[in-house]
């Protein structure tokens, strides 16, 4: 009779033949699928395609880059015209250092010169600005010119040279009545100015400790400046008619000794002076304007405001050039892998900004690829011909800086090309 062990000897046999032997339909079945299995996966190695890429990082920005402004010297800041972030056009007043003139009337004498478009005598002689523009350090320029168009007029006219010495010398007594009536006008005018001055002051000081209002200050800034410019008519009336006595004198003069300058020298004289007021101002504009190059957007360091001083080479503003299609970007690839980057190639960024899970990806494609290394990395420019479109569909609103990681897809292989690559690197 067989033991209790040679029974679980029994049964273990009889178990693992029925674990070994395979189930009659893998048998019959089990070749086909694996083929078929292998078949399907090779076709679709063969037709699926795998990007070969070539990763970097990248920086995004205009091909106009930013446009930093400096101090060309040391001054303070009298007026900020825009604000932070503000678009601004190129010719645009950006900012005005502190100075004698108003830059508001610089520019009134500014649009009045160009206005005239002919330089010929007949232009010149109708370039009449107004007579209270507080221009401070071209001032004397302006009045040269008042004084060289009295002389054109009274010499192109002649309406001196019918009168007698007796006359021409009752014409400079009235003109020096004037005179005087003016000057004495302009000693109040200087003492209500001054008056003005300690009220604007005042307003000031009691809005910033909050026992004024804005509107009291404007209306005290006002009053200062509508004196300025009455006082500054006045002087111009006092010049115009020292200008009238100067004419008047050089006809007595003249009709003593017997000689007359020629109408074309007095009108050479005007032309001339015009021309010297014209440059006078542009040199103006230079030293105490600040002046957008370009059109763009205004981005103001912290720190820049007004009433402040400015060192000579301290950064003012930047100008970021207006518009996206202008944007590039620039990667340093290594050496290595760098010779299947060509022209024309897909770019996909993923700016650092914009989350590429929330924003998705920017497109872009290689506009050119540098011929000589650098520290042995190549330079590779890439261009936005869709601007900052993400996959997504959402717009990426260019900054001064954008950086972010950039993949060049510079060929799409076969998954089965891939892998038997991988495969042949492996064994070498």
């Amino acid at each position: 009779m067989p033991s209790a062990r040679d029974n679980i000897e029994i049964r273990s046999e009889e178990v693992q033949e029925i674990l070994g032997t395979p189930p009659s339909w893998l048998v019959r079945y089990g070749t086909t699928i694996a083929l078929v299995t292998i078949v399907i996966i090779g076709w679709m190695s063969y037709f699926v395609k795998y990007p070969d890429t070539v990763e970097a990082e990248i920086n995004v920005s205009s091909v106009e880059p930013p446009r930093p402004i400096v101090a060309d010297a040391g001054s303070f800041i009298s007026d900020i015209l825009v604000a932070n972030e503000d678009t601004v056009e190129a010719g645009q007043t950006l900012m005005a250092f502190q100075s004698k003139a108003k830059y508001t009337d610089i520019h009134i004498l500014e649009d009045e010169i160009v206005a005239i478009k002919d330089l010929n005598i007949a232009t010149v002689e109708r370039f009449d600005p107004p007579k209270d523009l507080i221009l401070g350090e071209i001032q004397d320029a302006l009045y040269d010119f008042f004084e060289k168009k009295e002389a054109y007029e009274v010499g192109a006219s002649g309406k001196l040279q019918k009168l007698s010495i007796s006359q021409l010398n009752q014409q400079i007594r009235r003109a020096r009545n004037t005179i005087q009536y003016e000057r004495r006008k302009k000693e109040t005018l200087e003492k209500e100015l001054a008056l003005a001055n300690e009220r604007f002051i005042r307003e000031q000081n009691l809005y910033q400790s909050g026992r004024s209002t804005l509107s009291k200050v404007r209306q005290a800034q006002e009053e200062q400046l509508t004196k300025e410019r009455l006082l500054q008519g006045t002087e111009s009336n006092i010049k115009n008619k020292e200008f009238e006595i100067g004419a008047i004198r050089k006809e007595i003069d003249g009709f003593e000794e017997g000689s007359k300058q020629s109408k074309s020298s007095l009108a050479n004289q005007l032309k001339e002076s015009f021309i010297e007021l014209r440059n006078r101002l542009d040199a103006w504009k230079k030293e105490y304007l600040v002046i957008a190059p370009i059109n763009g957007l205004a981005a103001i360091p912290m720190g820049i405001n007004e009433k402040i001083f400015v060192k000579q080479g301290e950064n003012l503003l930047v100008i970021i050039p207006a518009g996206n299609s202008g944007l590039l970007g620039r990667m340093d690839l290594p050496i290595q892998g760098s010779g299947k980057v060509r022209s024309g190639q897909r770019v996909i960024v993923k700016f650092a900004s914009y989350p590429f899970q929330e924003f998705g990806a920017v497109q872009g494609e290689v506009a050119r690829k540098g011929k000589i290394p650098n520290n042995n990395r190549i330079q590779i420019e890439v261009k936005f011909p869709e601007g900052l479109e993400t996959t997504t569909g959402k717009i990426i609103e260019p900054s001064q800086i954008m950086l972010g990681d950039a993949q060049i897809i510079t060929e799409e292989k076969r998954f089965i090309e891939w892998v038997f690559e991988r495969v042949r690197w492996s064994i070498s």
